[in-house]
Parts: structure tokens; sequence; C-alpha cells
């Protein structure tokens, strides 16, 4: 995706997230775990990591009944998309 003359990537929120976060930066972890789905929403990858990532900061900020919510729903994302093909 082109921004401005800029590339973005689609891995690079991904990765810094998995840094923030296991370096206990997780307010700065969920922020990119946010941004990743937005840059890339079509991307199964994003969709898959960036839940699941989402989660573990959200639990990771004591905020586990949103974690537990992220965690349904990315079951639920993935499993109908099991049910797709």
């Amino acid at each position: 995706m082109a921004d401005g003359g800029t590339m973005v990537s689609r891995t690079v929120d991904s990765r810094r997230c998995l840094t923030y976060l296991m370096n206990e930066n997780a307010e700065e972890a969920l922020t990119d775990a946010l941004q990743a789905q937005v840059v890339s929403p079509e991307w199964p990858t994003a969709l898959y990591l960036q839940v699941y990532l989402q989660a573990a900061c959200l639990f990771k900020l004591g905020m586990e009944t949103d974690a537990q919510q992220a965690f349904k729903d990315g079951t639920t994302l993935e499993a109908k998309k099991t049910n797709r093909r």
C-alpha cells in the first residue's frame, strides 16, 4: 500500500508489536496490533496474528475480559474462514 509516496509493509506493525510486547511495552504493542489490521484488513495473516497479539497485549494490560473476547473473536473468524474452504 502506498501512502504519500511511502511503501507501507504489511509486516512492520506486526513485528514491532511483537517486539514491544516482548519488551514489556504492552500499550505500544496494542497500538501496532490495531494499526496492522487497519493497514491490511484483507491480509489473512494480519487477521490471525493481530487478533491474537491484541489479546496478548490486553492480558498484559490487565484487561482480561477484553482479551478473552479477542480470543473468542479470533476463533470465530478462523472457524468462518475454515468453513468457506
